[in-house]
């Protein structure tokens, strides 16, 4: 479904908004969206006093 962008074109002419047609692409495809889960860094606090001096901390 909606395998070229004339087919996209007829949706778009008869009302259907692009988010409307992508969600029908992804749902008719039978694709699974995954996300990646956000990756959080730990920082030692220590290390951020070794930063040189910036105008904007002065």
């Amino acid at each position: 479904m909606l395998e070229t962008s004339k087919d996209r074109i007829k949706l778009l002419k008869a009302g259907f908004t692009g988010n409307m047609i992508e969600t029908l692409y992804i749902e008719c495809n039978a694709f699974r969206i995954e996300r990646n889960p956000n990756i959080v860094e730990l920082v030692e606090l220590d290390s951020l006093s070794e930063l040189p001096p910036h105008k904007s901390y002065t």
